[in-house]
């Protein structure tokens, strides 16, 4: 099934190597078209999200993985997240507190843990199904352990059926932390040692 796409981590030199800015575009794009839909509802501008993107890159140890169609190049899904960390003075970096409105989390960065939190992952609905989150997922998890991660973190909507059994299968446990903020969503824990 993998013969028509190619996965590929993408970096902060090369969405600034992409001169027409076509990349960028298109995750845009896809991400508005993925939350825009049940369970999420969202309404997002692309103007909106092509910002939040390039903030999101400049997060500490942001890593994007896209996967583009083989025969025209267009951008079919994306993973995208970064390190949490318990504290921090830099604005830029996400927190255990900020993405879960909790403490319940921290235990996570204890002890000189690394814990990577994907804040966001989505396919276009006419490639679902296919294996190709799947090979996203994969490849991060490649990443992780190469970068000497020890926990994927990731949250997702109860109602969020498909997100939940790709954890399952993956091993993740769900973990007993609801989000303070979004309390129809719960955290999925996978240990990288």
């Amino acid at each position: 099934m993998a013969d028509f796409f190619e996965v590929q981590v993408i970096t902060v030199a090369d969405l600034k190597a992409d001169q027409n800015g076509l990349m960028i575009s298109e995750l845009a794009e896809l991400i508005c078209e993925v939350f825009s839909e049940p369970p999420w509802n969202e309404c997002f501008s692309t103007t909106r999200i092509m910002f939040g993107l390039g903030a999101e890159m400049m997060r500490k140890n942001a890593i994007l993985v896209i996967a583009k169609h083989k025969q025209d190049g267009h951008v079919i899904a994306y993973m995208l997240g970064q390190e949490l960390v318990v504290e921090s003075d830099d604005p830029r970096d996400q927190t255990f507190l900020k993405i879960s409105g909790g403490h319940d989390l921290d235990v996570l960065g204890n002890n000189q843990q690394r814990t990577f939190y994907v804040s966001g992952l989505g396919v276009r609905a006419t490639y679902r199904r296919l294996g190709i989150a799947e090979q996203l997922s994969a490849t991060l998890l490649s990443e992780l352990r190469r970068h000497k991660f020890d926990y994927r973190l990731g949250r997702t909507d109860l109602q969020a059926h498909g997100m939940r059994k790709l954890y399952s299968k993956q091993g993740f446990i769900e973990l007993p932390v609801y989000d303070l903020k979004y309390p129809e969503r719960s955290y999925w824990l996978l240990s990288l040692n």
